[in-house]
């Protein structure tokens, strides 16, 4: 869910976190983890780098480990 393999010290906040505050392990993560960016087309997708796959912001969220905690910074092609 990291997008990496967690040092054993983040491994303990995020059990210890969950532990005390008894949030979903999935939110306690996306508050420790980057956002994906995405620049989506003027189709309304954007290219998935580690899957290759053209996708909507709601399929990636769909398909995200994190689930409705993943965050997803969106940019338009005609923004850049």
């Amino acid at each position: 869910m990291f997008g990496h393999e967690p040092n054993k010290a983040m491994k303990t906040l995020v059990l210890e976190e969950v532990a005390s505050t008894g949030a979903d392990i999935r939110e306690v993560i996306a508050k420790y983890v980057l956002p994906t960016m995405a620049v989506i087309g003027p189709d309304g997708r954007f290219d998935d780098m580690p899957t290759g796959k053209r996708m909507t912001p709601e399929e990636w969220h769909e398909m995200s480990p994190l689930g409705p905690y993943a965050k997803l910074i969106i940019v338009r092609e005609k923004d850049i």
